[in-house]
């Protein structure tokens, strides 16, 4: 399954050994506005699980979350949650059992199980409905999403499952050309979906081809349709209380994935992207994930 590779052109084939992996993962946000500063950490336990193809020959994998938990902002666990990340964990159960569908290139596609989530959800509301009198937008706003023409496109943009999943599998680095993916950074600023072109490419490898590294940098796609530039320039004109104004948005956009493509594993996975509008507003977010255990 996995032949020598020349230094120059290597194609990396997946491990597809039915096994259960287990991963540590961190997500974690920065939003500054002015001088206030929102942070936001959350450590996940999970394994997955490869089970197979699809009839439509992607793969199919089962993702089983065992435990959460939130950090500070000195990055020790909070064993006391507030109200707001009690509800996140409530909502969060949605997720704790999925079923994966991924190209076979390691992209991924959306759920197998949308109506499992559905079902899960009407619960958690219930329990949200009873406990809280104050949740009727948070509750609607996850009402839409849950929604069968919303919920896949929500599971396909979300970051971690497009950093995860890294969609570098089965085709062919150059030395002269890198890999080249259109994605989607949901809430990259405010609540705006904000369009960029990544390009992943091998920057370290030892003789055997046995470790590598492949890096990932991002520009913004200012000419895609999608790209929200008066929604931007209204967010900061709010922000500001000056209506009309322009606004020029700085992107930074870096990440590693640590790979054995000899097995067809990545080890670990790091990205870091931050959106800044000079002294008004800034985000970065931060997606970690590792390979504990491969059994």
């Amino acid at each position: 399954m996995h032949q020598a590779q020349t230094s120059y052109e290597p194609i990396i084939s997946l491990n597809g050994q039915p096994v259960v992996r287990t991963y540590t993962a961190e997500i974690r946000n920065i939003i500054i506005k002015g001088k206030k500063v929102e942070h936001s950490a959350v450590v996940l336990f999970f394994t997955l699980h490869y089970l197979g193809t699809t009839e439509e020959g992607n793969l199919k994998y089962k993702s089983s979350i065992q435990r959460r938990l939130f950090l500070d902002d000195k990055n020790r666990p909070v064993f006391k949650p507030s109200k707001a990340q009690k509800i996140g964990l409530s909502v969060a159960k949605i997720n704790d059992e999925l079923l994966l569908e991924v190209s076979k290139n390691y992209q991924f596609i959306g759920v197998l199980n949308p109506e499992v989530v559905q079902k899960k959800w009407q619960s958690v509301k219930n329990v949200l409905q009873n406990s809280f009198t104050d949740l009727q937008t948070v509750i609607g706003d996850f009402d839409w999403q849950m929604q069968t023409e919303n919920i896949q496109k929500i599971y396909k943009n979300d970051p971690f499952y497009t950093f995860f999943f890294a969609n570098f599998f089965y085709q062919e680095f150059n030395e002269n050309k890198c890999l080249e993916h259109e994605k989607t950074l949901v809430n990259g600023i405010h609540n705006l979906n904000i369009p960029v072109l990544e390009k992943q490419s091998i920057t370290k490898q030892d003789t055997l081809f046995q470790n590598i590294e492949i890096t990932t940098s991002a520009t913004l796609e200012h000419t895609n349709k999608l790209f929200p530039t008066e929604k931007i320039n209204r967010f900061i004109g709010g922000l500001l209380n000056s209506k009309g104004s322009k606004h020029d948005v700085d992107f930074t956009y870096q990440g590693v994935y640590k790979v054995q493509p000899r097995i067809g594993i990545i080890n670990s996975g790091e990205l870091s992207y931050s959106l800044f509008i000079k002294d008004v507003y800034s985000k970065t977010t931060t997606l970690t994930f590792n390979l504990e255990k491969d059994e």
